[in-house]
């Protein structure tokens, strides 16, 4: 199990909006270089990332003004 890939994964998804796009349009070239498993793998392919990508909105609005998230 690569635990340390599927957390700097998440991590560029939750900063990055290109890498999202990508993970969205062309998830095999986003996810190359990484070291996972294929249960990994699908468990990305699996994730909702529509879903995901809108809620992070509001956060990176928040988080780009300087607000607090407390």
């Amino acid at each position: 199990m690569s635990q340390k890939a599927v957390e700097q994964i998440v991590g560029k998804m939750l900063l990055d909006t290109q890498f999202r796009k990508l993970m969205s349009t062309d998830m095999s070239k986003a996810l190359a270089g990484y070291d996972l498993t294929e249960e990994e793998r699908q468990g990305f392919k699996d994730t909702n990332l529509q879903d995901f990508s809108q809620s992070l909105t509001g956060l990176e609005e928040r988080v780009s003004k300087g607000i607090k998230l407390n």
